[in-house]
């Protein structure tokens, strides 16, 4: 699991210097590169082939540290390399020549044809698991593992700093957060915010917080494949906006690699849609999605690069996902419905009345250290509190009727609150007229619309939706799940 590069580092500390290999020769006065001896130095330096699924990346492993690359950033590698050696190791040669040497084999030796033949590293990552998470700092990295409870006690989880040098597996340099982690038990003025936003309702407060802490877990579990949606509770015709939810995936975006798409112009079936999510991402962000956004196609990510082979992510390596939106996502199938973990935001912040009303200044961009330091634990918080409780349900304000609304219409919603109920049998035909003769707008609608609007009230419900035929009568009645099951 240690990588030559991670020897040469560790030899360095104890004095030893690392040969210097010379990729370039010279034949009939002529300075000339040599594509094997390249290759070898590339290698030397820790640039190789990485193999995820069917496919290949291109990165470079410093002390542990990956980061993917391309054609650029050995170009700019390598001149930097040349820039800083000294000038009696050119020997017989100088510093210009071997650039112009490079320059001149520029189109054979920076090319993906090139990099292809770098050899092949089987490497392995330092990821989450099921019951742990990981932070990674500047000055070292915070872990969560799980405790065993004193006596009948709540399972907890404890939180340790470590230094790398005891990390002996690798991680993206993109996972590295830009600045030292120092332990602080002040409540970080995020968490105010936050509390605000749910208008200091515990429990939403609490599910909001687990959410939070569902994205920054990067394992991934089959059996709790879900976005997570933030969603304006205010009922309006458009967007609302200005709530915080798009703090809220800019607070996340702090602490993981997060890639923020604009939800109302993103288009999942178009090429390269997903061309800037990498194997580092963490999570992809959707901002204000339009309505009927195809939902289900982003739980199968292939990213697609411009003169690049497409690359496949297992589920196991793919981002999570995280929406917000004023519309409800749509669908009422169970498969759509169990793949939402739907968060409400009040009007608490609105255009009127934002966050930095109430803090004085702007979250992130003018924070000092101490308040950084209190967000971040803050966020360990919230990944401490998803690994011990899972995400957490809430009380949902609005989101029933939303949710109505956006599958049906206004009018359909108040009709059939006022007028269906429970544990009675309607027929349809007379059940459509009677809305067609209150509502006239709508003297055009057709009876099967009309009856998918009436299943869709009934799932969004909660309700056992029952059809029955007697002659040319057509019935559906409403059995109230809950209630009979007290029953």
């Amino acid at each position: 699991r240690v990588t030559i590069g991670t020897i040469y580092h560790i030899a360095e500390m104890y004095g030893w210097k690392k040969p210097l290999i010379k990729f370039w020769f010279r034949e009939n006065e002529r300075l000339k590169i040599s594509r094997i001896r390249f290759k070898k130095y590339l290698e030397s330096e820790g640039f190789c082939k990485y193999k995820i699924e069917s496919n290949h990346l291109f990165v470079r492993i410093e002390n542990n540290i990956v980061e993917e690359i391309d054609g650029i950033d050995v170009k700019e590698f390598v001149m930097n390399y040349l820039e800083r050696m000294a000038t009696e190791e050119f020997e017989g040669t100088n510093r210009n020549e071997i650039i112009d040497a490079l320059i001149k084999s520029a189109n054979q030796l920076f090319t993906q044809q090139f990099l292809e033949f770098l050899i092949t590293r089987n490497i392995e990552f330092n990821k989450d698991t099921f019951d742990k998470g990981y932070f990674y700092f500047k000055n070292g990295y915070v872990s969560l593992t799980p405790t065993l409870p004193k006596g009948k006690g709540e399972r907890q989880w404890a939180v340790d700093f470590n230094d790398y040098k005891r990390l002996n597996k690798c991680i993206w340099r993109k996972q590295i957060i830009d600045r030292n982690y120092k332990y602080s038990e002040r409540r970080s003025v995020f968490e105010d915010f936050l509390f605000n936003v749910c208008r200091n309702e515990v429990k939403r407060y609490e599910a909001l917080k687990s959410g939070i802490g569902y994205l920054l877990h990067t394992h991934k579990d089959p059996s709790i494949a879900k976005a997570i949606v933030f969603i304006d509770e205010k009922l309006s015709d458009g967007a609302f906006g200005r709530s915080g939810k798009g703090l809220v995936i800019k607070s996340i975006a702090q602490v993981r690699n997060v890639v923020i798409e604009d939800g109302r112009n993103f288009n999942p079936a178009k090429n390269f849609a997903f061309q800037r999510v990498k194997a580092d991402t963490n999570i992809v962000g959707f901002e204000d999605i339009r309505e009927k956004f195809p939902f289900e196609r982003l739980f199968s990510i292939i990213i697609e690069r411009k003169n690049k082979d497409e690359v496949h992510l297992s589920y196991d390596e793919s981002p999570k996902v995280v929406l917000s939106t004023n519309f409800s996502i749509s669908g009422v199938d169970d498969s759509t419905l169990d793949r939402q973990f739907i968060i409400e935001f009040s009007d608490y912040y609105n255009k009127s009345h934002r966050p930095v009303d109430d803090f004085g200044k702007p979250f992130f961009g003018s924070w000092n250290a101490d308040e950084w330091s209190d967000f971040d634990n803050f966020m360990i918080g919230c990944l401490q509190l998803y690994l011990r409780k899972g995400l957490v349900a809430y009380e949902y304000i609005n989101l029933e009727k939303k949710k109505m609304i956006d599958e049906t219409c206004q009018e359909f919603v108040e009709f059939a609150e006022d007028v269906i109920e429970t544990s009675k049998e309607y027929e349809k035909k007379e059940l459509c007229e009677s809305f067609k003769k209150e509502y006239e707008d709508f003297d055009k609608l057709t009876q099967s619309k009309f009856t998918r609007w009436l299943k869709v009230w009934g799932k969004v419900k909660n309700y056992e939706v029952k059809e029955g035929k007697s002659g040319t009568k057509r019935t559906i009645g409403f059995v109230d799940r809950a209630k009979s099951k007290a029953e």
